[in-house]
């Protein structure tokens, strides 16, 4: 004894707790963790905690390694310590299912790669499931280890998770074991109204983290359901509103001046009114960052000034306009002064000059059907920049040449009046500084004949993609203009007069992908032998007796898709 006392001169309480339970002195051991535990704060805490549990195991005291184990779940419930040694003491205890549901609970909770132990508690979860169901079931659920059975529920719709619920209890375990399961609230395949007590129990299930509503109106959300959402749900980032009708005093209403709101859509189908667009923005202010309605109705008349909220963190704006509606552009653009991504279509845009330089960070700008008649002033950060359907847009000589633009990726100006020189103007820093990938210039005025190409087209070395769709090109000025481009990939040039001809040389020049719609002069063959080549083909030919629509868009072009 003497000795042992000698040899435990200098060290800690858990030094000397661990020296006398190697030597099997587990009395010795507890009264030297019961210090430990006593004087320890934070992980040096869950260590004392641990460490006294084992030794209480050794002597068989149970409900005091019992009430150590919860203590260290408490105190760190994204550790796996804590579930591994309460587990064990109620394996000991003989509480087998207990113990199965503490590690299903440690698994929920502890994220994977956050902690080496948490190998450990996947490891003691299966082995003690499959000993208290060693049956011949051949449920996937229950055959799967955890993870991978709430891997599988990931991937399912809500509706699928609701069902699942009423399978069997084990199901049922598995997904209300995961909060993650619960955590976006998505009617999208709802059949009929939801009640408010079906919203309650879906929250209680997400443990109120609930961060992304996805809300169709056919689910009949009212302002009393959604008032109870937004205040509920502290975490709540982003709302989406799809199906065809009216939402307004719906919507903003609902949202609270503290709201932490950083993301709000509605689709094409789901009209919401011009006026409560501004009362959301103005009631989100402080967290909206990105915004995004295709379906506003507003004033026909004329825009109405006064109306937009200063909203410092809006980043991404998004408006389409469902009718011929008057757009206060100062005025959103005033007060979105960090906007990076603005797209507005479909809009009438009245001002004599369309002034987009005080967006000092605006790197994509989208003016599409805005009855623009000017070329609009840019800032010199712009990487993506469309201007299409807009037929009387157009550069006079006597206009200031716009701002170069050397960042600029993507340029779009199908359906306008924009000749080769201003196309020249646009793209030429870009072009110098090697920048620009894609064009979208078809549907335009150009003289066809061969000698004029490069007057009309801006060679380019490094175009991707190219769209020359609805413009009145043969074959010869068609591969003239596409040779323009020596390392081009994908090409729209539907609607032209091209034959099969233009096709082969396109393969033969390297192309990856090419969309021939509304061409009638290039035959089915054609087709099938570009297709044999590897050449992924786009057509949609008359000749074969397929309707389509009378004159290609750029809405219709699959880089209309990047905006």
């Amino acid at each position: 004894m003497a000795r042992q006392v000698d040899m435990e001169e200098g060290m800690s309480p858990m030094e000397r707790g661990r020296f006398r339970y190697k030597l099997k002195d587990y009395e010795g051991a507890l009264k030297a963790f019961n210090e430990a535990v006593a004087s320890s704060t934070d992980h040096m805490l869950l260590t004392a905690l641990d460490s006294r549990a084992a030794t209480y195991e050794k002597l068989e005291f149970y409900l005091s390694a019992l009430r150590d184990g919860k203590s260290m779940i408490e105190l760190k419930p994204k550790l796996s310590k804590g579930y591994l040694r309460t587990g064990k003491i109620l394996q000991l205890q003989g509480k087998e299912k207990l113990a199965l549901q503490i590690y299903a609970r440690g698994l929920g909770k502890v994220s994977s790669g956050t902690d080496k132990d948490r190998q450990h508690l996947v490891i003691f979860h299966e082995k003690l499931r499959k000993v208290l169901k060693p049956g011949k079931s051949k449920d996937f659920i229950e055959r799967l280890p955890l993870e991978l059975a709430l891997m599988v529920c990931q991937h399912l719709p809500m509706r699928d998770r609701v069902i699942c619920l009423a399978v069997s209890k084990a199901w049922k375990g598995v997904l209300e074991s995961s909060t993650k399961l619960w955590t976006t609230f998505d009617t999208t395949h709802a059949r009929r109204a939801i009640s408010l007590k079906s919203i309650k129990i879906h929250l209680r299930r997400s443990k109120y983290t609930l961060d992304r509503a996805v809300i169709t109106l056919k689910a009949y959300i009212g302002s009393d359901k959604m008032k109870f959402i937004a205040k509920t749900c502290k975490n709540l980032r982003e709302i989406h509103i799809h199906g065809n009708g009216l939402i307004g005093d719906t919507l903003y209403s609902a949202l609270p001046g503290s709201t932490a709101l950083r993301t709000i859509s509605t689709s094409v189908g789901t009209e919401i009114p011009l006026y409560a667009i501004q009362s959301v923005i103005k009631t989100c202010h402080k967290s909206l960052v990105d915004i995004k309605f295709l379906q506003i109705r507003g004033n026909k008349v004329a825009a109405v000034p006064g109306k937009w909220a200063m909203a410092e963190s809006l980043k991404s704006i998004h408006l389409r306009a469902g009718f011929d509606s008057c757009l206060d552009f100062d005025g959103l653009r005033d007060n979105t002064p960090n906007a990076t991504s603005v797209i507005l279509t479909n809009w009438n845009i009245t001002v004599h000059l369309v002034d987009a330089t005080p967006w000092k960070a605006l790197e994509r700008l989208d003016l599409t059907d805005t009855q623009l008649t000017r070329l609009p002033k840019f800032p010199p950060t712009l990487k993506h920049l469309v201007l299409s359907e807009n037929p009387q847009l157009n550069l006079r000589p006597d206009e200031e040449r716009p701002t170069l633009l050397p960042l600029l990726e993507t340029f779009a100006c199908a359906s306008t009046a924009l000749d080769g020189e201003a196309l020249k103007v646009i793209t030429a820093a870009s072009i110098k500084a090697g920048n620009l990938k894609r064009l979208t210039i078809g549907d335009r005025m150009v003289n066809p004949r061969e000698s004029l190409v490069k007057d009309e087209f801006p060679p380019c070395e490094t175009l991707e993609e190219l769209s020359l769709a609805s413009m009145v090109l043969s074959d010869k000025p068609a591969l003239e203009i596409v040779s323009l481009y020596p390392n081009i990939k994908r090409l729209d040039i539907s609607a032209t007069h091209i034959t099969g001809v233009a096709v082969k040389a396109f393969v033969n020049m390297g192309l990856k992908w090419l969309k021939i719609n509304e061409c009638d002069r290039i035959s089915a063959d054609a087709v099938e032998w570009a297709r044999g080549k590897d050449i992924e083909i786009i057509h949609n030919l008359l000749s074969q007796g397929t309707r389509v629509r009378g004159a290609a868009r750029f809405a219709d072009s699959v880089f209309g898709s990047i905006f």
